[in-house]
């Protein structure tokens, strides 16, 4: 079980039931209950001492019945049971019927709720978690007298039209402790059925107390409210209107000073300090977090940075190669050009060499030919004179055709 956890377990211990009797008149009865007389100086002079009224018997609880009874006859502020009595009391599904019509009868001698209040009261100080408490003797009794003061307080006018929200604390629409304040500080002695003089402003005052305390006490021990928040809820719908109007220093500590309730101001204040301690870390995690994210940021406005000069430079290479690419294309579209007009010119120069070689050919066989005949007819002087005059005319035509070429061979 954790802190919060254990907190939670005995944290409801604090609200009073009743107008409790001053820390002055606690103190004395506690000192009188626990120390041994001390001997006046009449006894030491012989005198014997005033005899002490017997004390009343305690009466026997042999049943639940019987606590519901003691606790509704008690006029202390707390409960006082031993566990392992408590332990031995029966629980029976039989007997929910009779408790529940002893509840009934008994709530109308309880207007104020004092008997819910100590019962819940009674249950949170066992310090058992009754969620994850095994259903062992201890939880099932103390769970029998939560549901007991479920039905006592379903019975007062506060309570009346809340039942199903008391039985479960996720029930819509939701009962928060500031309206069981309003709610119980309109009851008065009519809507009790009581007579007027039988509900006083005190009486009205007290109911308004208890059932706050009640319901913060039932959400608690519902685990419906951790420590922080029945400490919360109790300040706003109960402990603030308690706190006198412009205390001033003195006052303050003295009352303070002068509170016997040490371990619910010890408790108060260890939550109160516990939750400072954990507001304190959570604030440096959100410093360190806010020093982690401001770092990151710096890193990422770098990244950023460097992303944006890479992407101009990207952006400035991208607008080169468009324009080398347009350049190109003007330049293979001004060679396409060109090279249709060399494609038309080299055609005309085609269709002039052929048709010239054609006819130098053609001269050139006619006197082949006749160079021939005349060395077939026996005059050889005639057909060397045909060869002479074909091949000066062929050579001339191949140096017309080298010089054409450049001078290539």
């Amino acid at each position: 079980m954790n802190e919060e956890n254990q907190h939670a377990a005995v944290a409801p211990a604090a609200p009073a039931a009743e107008t409790p009797p001053s820390a002055v008149e606690s103190t004395e009865v506690a000192v009188e209950q626990t120390q041994p007389p001390t001997p006046s100086a009449e006894e030491g002079k012989g005198v014997q001492p005033k005899k002490r009224a017997p004390r009343k018997p305690k009466p026997q609880v042999d049943s639940v019945e019987d606590l519901l009874k003691l606790a509704y006859k008690s006029n202390a502020r707390l409960l006082e049971f031993s566990k392992e009595s408590l332990k031995k009391l029966p629980i029976t599904d039989e007997s929910i019927t009779a408790q529940g019509a002893l509840i009934a009868s008994l709530s109308p001698t309880d207007p104020t709720l004092a008997t819910s209040f100590r019962l819940l009261q009674y249950v949170a100080r066992q310090g058992v978690d009754l969620k994850r408490a095994e259903d062992g003797d201890l939880a099932r009794v103390l769970r029998r007298l939560v549901d007991l003061s479920i039905v006592a307080m379903s019975n007062n006018p506060v309570f009346r039209v809340w039942t199903d929200q008391l039985l479960d604390p996720r029930r819509e629409p939701q009962l928060s402790p500031q309206h069981v304040r309003d709610e119980a500080g309109k009851v008065d002695a009519e809507k009790l059925g009581l007579a007027a003089d039988q509900f006083k402003a005190a009486d009205s005052d007290r109911l308004v107390k208890n059932a706050v305390a009640s319901y913060g006490l039932l959400r608690a021990v519902q685990r419906d409210w951790n420590l922080d928040r029945y400490i919360d809820e109790s300040n706003d719908s109960s402990w603030k209107h308690e706190v006198p109007e412009a205390a001033s220093l003195e006052r303050a500590v003295g009352t303070i000073g002068s509170s016997c309730d040490l371990d619910v101001l010890g408790l108060v204040a260890a939550n109160y300090i516990a939750r400072i301690a954990r507001l304190d870390r959570q604030i440096a995690q959100l410093e360190r977090a806010v020093d982690a994210a401001a770092n990151r940021e710096s890193r990422l406005n770098e990244e950023l940075q460097a992303a944006r000069a890479s992407e101009q430079a990207a952006t400035a290479r991208a607008e080169a190669f468009t324009a080398d690419i347009v350049r190109l294309q003007k330049e293979l579209a001004a060679e396409r050009d060109n090279r249709v007009v060399d494609k038309s010119h080299m055609a005309d120069d085609y269709e002039t060499l052929r048709t010239r070689i054609i006819r130098r050919l053609s001269g050139e066989i006619d006197l082949l030919t006749d160079g021939l005949h005349a060395l077939r007819n026996g005059a050889p002087s005639v057909a060397e004179e045909f060869l002479d005059r074909s091949l000066l005319a062929l050579a001339r035509e191949v140096e017309q055709l080298k010089d054409a070429a450049g001078g290539l061979a």
